[in-house]
Formats: C-alpha cells, sequence, structure tokens
C-alpha cells in the first residue's frame, strides 16, 4: 500500500494544501502516519507489516477500535475522477457494528482536529460515489491515541456540508491555477 499518484490529477490534499497548517505537518508526524496507515491497512488485509515500535500504539488504539468494523468494503484504494478534475485514497469505507451504517473512516495519529479534515472526507465520498457507486451514510474521523489504555476519539460529520465545502474548495483552487 503504497501512496502515490500517478493519475495527473492534484489529490484532495494538494487541493486542501492551502488550509493545512505546516508547522503541525511535520517530517516526523508524515512518517508517523504512513507507518500507522500501513499497519492498519497491513492488518485489515491480512498481511504482515511491523511498525516502528514508537508508533505500536496507535496500532493498539486501532484494535480498540477494530470491532466496530463489521465489514471492510474499501480500504486505501486510489480513486479518480476525471471529469472532476481530482484524486485521492480513503482509508477505509466500513459497516460500522454500532449502527449498521456504511461509514466512511480516515484515520488520524493526530488528537488535534484540523478544520480541512471535513473537506478531505467530502472530497473521498465524492470520489466514492462517482468511481465506485458507493454512497456512505456516515462521514467519521477516527483519531487514533498514543495513550494506550484510551480508546480512539471519534468525530461525525455532515455528508452533504463536507462534500459541499470540498467541492467549494475545488472550484477555487482550479481558478487559482488558471483552470477556470
Amino acid at each position: 500500500m503504497a501512496y502515490s499518484n500517478d493519475t495527473g490529477l492534484p489529490s484532495v490534499t494538494n487541493i486542501l494544501s492551502p488550509w493545512i497548517d505546516k508547522q503541525w505537518f511535520t517530517a516526523e508526524s508524515c512518517h508517523r502516519g504512513t507507518q500507522v496507515h500501513e499497519q492498519v491497512y497491513s492488518h485489515l488485509a491480512h498481511e504482515f507489516f511491523a511498525c516502528k515500535p514508537e508508533y505500536e500504539v496507535y496500532y493498539e488504539s486501532f484494535k480498540k477500535f477494530e470491532p466496530r468494523i463489521r465489514k471492510v468494503v474499501l480500504a486505501e484504494e486510489r480513486l479518480a475522477d476525471h471529469d472532476l478534475g481530482f484524486c485521492g485514497q480513503p482509508d477505509i469505507v466500513f459497516v460500522d457494528d454500532e449502527d449498521s451504517v456504511l461509514t466512511l473512516g480516515d484515520w488520524k495519529t493526530s488528537i488535534a482536529v484540523a478544520k480541512y479534515y471535513q473537506l478531505q472526507l467530502g472530497g473521498y465520498s465524492i470520489l466514492l460515489k462517482s468511481q465506485r457507486n458507493i454512497k456512505v451514510e456516515k462521514l467519521m474521523l477516527i483519531r487514533l491515541r498514543k495513550e494506550v489504555d484510551k480508546n480512539p476519539l471519534i468525530n461525525i460529520y455532515s455528508i452533504l456540508d463536507c462534500e459541499r465545502l470540498f467541492l467549494n474548495q475545488l472550484e477555487l483552487y482550479k481558478l487559482l491555477k488558471g483552470e477556470k
């Protein structure tokens, strides 16, 4: 599961980059996030991956959340919408065992909640509909924690609001890039 973009299209993250506070988006936080995503994906795919020992605590946090995952529908798949002009790689689409609802989840290893996370989920939701005909019913931010005794923190967002905000940002992105 490598993060690569050979679509020729900007990713959701590229489109949202003006809103990403670079002071918190460090090389270490990027490495941590990649390692933890790799570990979680490998676990879900029944493959082996060993992340750095200092990141194991986030994997343990994921394992506290895992009982909610009744069924994985999609995980870490690059999707591209050439008509709308963007791509992205949703972390997970699953049936939530708590309410039997089809859910788009995004793993984070940060306790802070950045405003752009909602737009990121909105972009992925749009891609899922247009490219896989998957209409999720819930958008969920899952903040994995380094405190082993604590459960992940969960935020739920409005699908319509998140999609609308992302599409507005996509239009602004295209305008500023001279594509409009």
